[in-house]
């Protein structure tokens, strides 16, 4: 199975917390989620407000 999920957790003067999002990908990958790809959400001007990530799991 397949999932796409947002990451748009910030920190406090502005841009993506990085340790939360590797917090994030841990605990997917303890729960047996393999992540595929992170692409980033940017805004208008190129900012990057969050995180897409692609994950799998393999279901026997």
């Amino acid at each position: 199975m397949q999932k796409v999920i947002e990451f748009r957790k910030t920190r406090f003067m502005g841009g993506v917390n990085i340790a939360a999002l590797n917090d994030r990908i841990q605990e997917l990958n303890q729960d047996g989620w393999k992540v595929i790809s992170a692409v980033p959400i940017t805004g208008f001007y190129g900012q990057v407000h969050g995180y897409t990530l692609f994950i799998e799991i393999d279901e026997l």
